[in-house]
């Protein structure tokens, strides 16, 4: 791609972070994109990404890389010790993306769309492609599978989506209180505010299963995590 069709795309892609993290994905059209960007050819967003969609595709997609490579390289420390640690692994799921507060080309945007998907109606689209192309997640999910152990697997399902949840709410709604007001939030106060939410994601994963809600899954869905648990007391 020539350096000036590179150019139009990173101020196309600038433009909509700003417009979707401060009015929301659905209250801006592709047009006000567009002008935002300062481009006269209509054209030149469909050319350059088609849809709405593919162009939050592109900025997922701008800043997934360094928070998975940032990811793998937590995981790796977390390996090297010898002993998967539950808090450790979830602080290589946080603080990468906590990171995304300081990045000035579009970190705290970033923080506020992806908080739009998840749990929106866009989830399902973006999260199968989420899971495809993020390694680090993937990986990371499988070293909790050994720490939490038996968790029977809609339990599972629905934790990991109430840790995204937190996550990227949590830091978006923390970025714009630091945006409005740096004075009161200086480094000291972000650094508690990371680790608290460590902590908070910790013990989400690691919360015991109440009787009442394993009243609430189906049978077999019971029995085999009994089993992974190395608890089932069936003959």
């Amino acid at each position: 791609m020539r350096p000036d069709s590179l150019a139009t795309r990173a101020r196309l892609i600038a433009a909509a972070e700003q417009l979707f993290a401060d009015r929301g994905i659905d209250a801006v059209s592709m047009n006000e994109v567009q002008r935002a960007a300062g481009q006269k050819n209509k054209s030149a967003l469909q050319y350059h990404f088609g849809t709405k969609e593919q162009l939050l595709q592109a900025i997922l997609e701008k800043h997934t890389p360094g928070i998975e490579l940032r990811r793998h390289r937590l995981l790796d420390g977390v390996e090297a010790a010898g002993t998967l640690d539950l808090r450790a692994l979830m602080e290589a799921l946080v603080l990468p993306v906590a990171e995304k507060l300081d990045d000035p080309d579009g970190g705290r945007a970033y923080l506020a769309i992806f908080g739009q998907i998840v749990g929106g109606p866009r989830t399902s689209t973006f999260w199968n492609d989420a899971r495809l192309g993020n390694r680090g997640a993937d990986r990371l999910q499988r070293l909790l599978l050994r720490v939490v152990p038996g968790l029977p697997a809609p339990v599972r399902m629905a934790r990991y989506l109430l840790v995204t949840e937190l996550l990227f709410h949590g830091l978006s709604d923390f970025g714009r209180l630091v945006t409005s007001d740096p004075q009161l939030f200086p480094p000291s106060a972000r650094e508690l505010f990371v680790s608290n939410l460590v902590d908070v994601l910790t013990a989400v994963a690691s919360a015991e299963v109440s009787g009442q809600t394993r009243a609430l899954l189906p049978p077999h869905v019971t029995a085999t995590a009994d089993a992974a648990d190395g608890t089932n007391e069936t003959p």
